[in-house]
């Protein structure tokens, strides 16, 4: 009895030592709603955007997707824990025996004869793990889900950056339609005035023509931006997981706010805080803890390995006190030739840790410059848009010029006409150079791993 109280304590003492360890590795809850960054989107003051990424995060497939990944990849690493704990089998046994001759053992002789043979026993296993390999198993499996981790941040990064491109092109498309139509119309007007013309022989033929063809390019144009508007509505559709592919709720041109002044420099540490940074930096602290495991395996192992139950072979002494049974040893286990396959994996596990470091130097590299490109180029569309906001308060004027000249006849409608188009044009331009400020804004943001780098700037450009 002594023996059997000694056994439990034994496997008790492995079993609350790991269960403390698997304390020490259970993972805190991360709120993923955190990574769509609220408070930056909220910069843009346009609460329906802020409504649409809500819901693209109640809904969206991407995510619900990764969430099962990130749910995964948490099961391996209670996998990997699993290996450190004791194993507890029950392998019970219920047989009778018959034999059909006497057996003989020397002088002695057995008659034939039938018997039942009754094991109800509980195996018992354990690993000891002194060289720590199990432990340094379930870390690698730990920084295989830290990895999965950051893909998950990552694609919210995208995710929400590539929405709000979307749902910023389609106000842009929604403007530039308005305006398309207004072209259409005036150049409809300036076609019936040249075709009177061209009946009165005011105009030649080619003139005519002339202003046909151009209203053909226009129309052409409008639908293409019809087709654009269409298509941007099913991506955005797409992102919010909604099937019934219904109208998209958006704000008006005119309610757009690009305040946001991209930075005249970016702190460049901020490189190491984007996911696939990261991430990176995460594969080379598994490939380390791969190397390691790799030369342990190297090492002999030791499994400590014992029953306890009944054994008897009438079922009603089964229980009783002679027909207890308890045994414990330690297994020793130990490679003498295995054709070089553990070492080299080994040299694997190396090679693997060397390929990693050079990505993770090429990864800050390539990071670096995709910050910088997008810094430029959000300076430089925010120059453009000054630029084109000039122009544009420009063309007004000389709209307003051309006008005085019509009322008092020293310009014809035509002309008036005419340059009312370019006026237009120059605000289709002005509405796509204030829409792509902002999309290089969301650029930059994305490109700088989900980091706001932008100036509180309150004032309009």
């Amino acid at each position: 009895m002594k023996k059997l109280i000694t056994l439990i304590c034994i496997f008790c003492c492995f079993l609350c030592m790991n269960t403390q360890s698997e304390a020490k590795t259970k993972k805190a809850e991360i709120n993923t709603y955190e990574y769509i960054n609220i408070p930056f989107w909220q910069k843009f003051n346009d609460d329906i955007l802020i409504n649409h990424l809500d819901r693209m995060y109640k809904n969206n497939y991407d995510i619900k997707i990764a969430a099962y990944q990130i749910e995964e990849s948490d099961k391996i690493v209670k996998l990997a824990l699993s290996n450190e704990l004791p194993q507890i089998a029950f392998n019970g046994y219920l047989g009778r025996t018959l034999t059909s001759a006497d057996e003989k053992f020397g002088n002695v002789v057995i008659p034939d004869y039938s018997q039942y043979h009754y094991l109800l026993p509980l195996t018992l296993n354990y690993e000891v793990d002194i060289w720590g390999k199990n432990r340094l198993r379930t870390k690698s499996m730990k920084k295989e889900y830290d990895m999965q981790r950051e893909d998950e941040k990552g694609l919210y990064i995208v995710l929400t950056s590539n929405f709000a491109i979307n749902y910023y092109n389609l106000i842009k498309t929604d403007k530039l339609l308005e305006i398309q139509e207004k072209l259409e119309e005036i150049q409809t007007q300036i076609c019936n005035l040249m075709q009177k013309r061209y009946d009165n022989g005011l105009a030649n033929k080619n003139e005519l023509l002339k202003e046909q063809k151009n209203l053909t390019y226009i129309i052409e144009e409008k639908n293409n931006l019809l087709e654009k508007r269409d298509v941007l509505l099913n991506q955005i559709n797409v992102f919010l997981g909604d099937r019934s592919f219904e109208n998209i709720e958006r704000s008006s041109f005119e309610a757009v706010d690009n305040s946001l002044h991209a930075p005249d420099t970016i702190d460049f540490d901020i490189v190491e805080k984007r996911p696939d940074v990261i991430k990176s930096k995460l594969k080379i602290e598994k490939a380390g803890y791969d190397i390691k495991i790799s030369k342990r395996d190297i090492l002999p192992s030791f499994t400590i390995s014992g029953s306890l139950g009944y054994n008897a072979y009438q079922l009603g002494h089964l229980f009783g006190s002679n027909t207890g049974l308890a045994n414990i040893g330690i297994i020793p286990y130990f490679d003498i030739f295995d054709g070089g396959r553990k070492v080299n994996i080994m040299k694997l596990m190396k090679s693997r840790y060397n390929k990693y470091f050079e990505e993770y130097n090429k990864n800050l590299l390539t990071s670096a410059q995709e910050i910088n490109d997008a810094l430029y180029s959000a300076k430089t569309a925010e120059k453009n848009y000054l630029v084109s906001k000039s122009r544009f308060e420009i063309q007004k004027q000389d709209d307003r010029l051309i006008a005085i000249k019509e009322e008092i006849g020293t310009a014809n409608i035509i002309d008036y006409l005419v340059k009312k188009e370019e006026l237009y044009l120059t605000e289709q331009n002005n509405v796509s150079s204030k829409i792509n400020q902002i999309i290089s804004s969301i650029n930059l943001y994305k490109a700088a791993g989900g980091i706001d780098v932008f100036n509180d700037v309150n004032d309009d450009v």
